[in-house]
């Protein structure tokens, strides 16, 4: 699957979400390449596209995040989610057969509200 700057097709986070700024972290351990990861997201229904030479932005109308890989089998993400729906990030992560760690932070990022593992 060829993932290009254009993005493939897919829906849009909601413009209500896109003037937040990051407010969800997280680390997926012994993930493959981010390539491989935004391929993942596009057969699950969501827009890709390639962000950089080597990291992969994945949306839906309620996230977007930012995929990177810092080192060979650990990727990490950072974005924006919809607080009400982290839960469902983590099912998503969980139904792509990955294990993960997520931060949600306060939309001032001062304040860690929450944390989910799987």
């Amino acid at each position: 699957m060829e993932i290009t700057s254009g993005g493939t097709p897919g829906p849009r986070l909601a413009d209500h979400l896109a003037i937040l700024g990051n407010n969800v972290y997280g680390r997926l351990p012994h993930a493959p390449t981010a390539k491989v990861l935004a391929e993942m997201f596009a057969r699950a229904g969501w827009r890709a596209r390639a962000s950089s030479w080597t990291d992969y932005e994945v949306e839906q109308e309620w996230a977007c995040i930012e995929l990177v890989v810092p080192s060979p089998g650990e990727s990490l993400f950072n974005g924006v989610v919809d607080p009400s729906r982290v839960d469902e990030l983590g099912a998503v992560l969980a139904s792509l057969g990955l294990r993960y760690s997520i931060e949600l932070w306060s939309d001032d990022g001062t304040r860690l509200i929450r944390e989910l593992a799987g």
